[in-house]
């Protein structure tokens, strides 16, 4: 019942990209993301321990403007959820350059479906400059349920492995560290006090074929706050996590 509900599932991805893309075809582009963690972790909170598969399809138009789906979906029935997803998100989103710089700003509903989490909904704005170390500032604000910020500072560097080689293999690092106001934070660890959120340390190394993308991954997310961290463990949740991610990606 389980493999036929992914597989109903992906069957339904491959004709939403297909129709995307037949709509005015000559303009618009799909990436699609199958990705598969050993946990879910986001914003310092962890969804779901166990592992997850997180699908996600984005269709883009030239412009800038895209519209992205991502999911989640349990693979074990820790929560009563197998096969079911349990988070989906629908963004839109407006990119665009000025000054040197990579800009973006949109709109995101998250749904829980199959949970008691209520859904809730987000503007954000991010800018992103550098070349040697990309650095990306982000704000989100949830307008909805937690009514309150979450920023975030992200800077990235990429380096060969395989010096020397003719097909360079490349490693992908990254440090992200986020911080809300105590709405936000009120809202998702039950601690009405703003400050820093969490620390974000990634490696991957992606290999390309002629039409995919695989990237293995590995994480490290810290809580960085005390209060935060505290509320995290009063309710049996530990601050520090490992994530070990694959993930296929193709475009066209």
């Amino acid at each position: 019942m389980r493999t036929r509900r992914l597989l109903g599932f992906l069957g339904t991805l491959c004709i939403i990209a297909a129709a995307g893309t037949a709509v005015l075809a000559q303009d618009l582009s799909t990436n699609i993301d199958l990705a598969y963690v050993s946990k879910y972790v986001w914003r310092g909170t962890v969804p779901n321990p166990d592992p997850a598969f997180q699908p996600s399809i984005t269709i883009s138009h030239p412009s800038g403007a895209s519209f992205n789906f991502w999911g989640s979906m349990d693979t074990t029935d820790i929560s009563g959820n197998s096969g079911n997803f349990t988070e989906e998100d629908y963004t839109l989103s407006y990119g665009w350059e000025a000054a040197g710089h990579a800009m973006s700003a949109g709109y995101i509903y998250y749904a829980f479906p199959n949970t008691t989490f209520p859904s809730t909904q987000e503007m954000f704005y991010s800018i992103s400059a550098g070349s040697k170390y990309p650095t990306t500032f982000a704000f989100n604000y949830d307008f909805d349920e937690a009514k309150g910020l979450y920023g975030s500072v992200t800077t990235s560097y990429a380096c060969n492995i395989t010096p020397g080689k003719p097909a360079e293999t490349t490693m992908n690092l990254s440090a992200k560290l986020g911080f809300a106001t105590s709405g936000y934070n009120d809202f998702y660890f039950a601690t009405d006090k703003s400050g820093l959120v969490d620390l974000v340390l990634s490696a991957s190394v992606p290999f390309e074929t002629k039409k995919l993308k695989i990237t293995p991954s590995l994480s490290y997310s810290t809580v960085v706050n005390s209060d935060l961290s505290d509320a995290l463990s009063a309710s049996g949740v530990d601050k520090n996590n490992f994530i070990a991610g694959l993930t296929v990606s193709s475009a066209f």
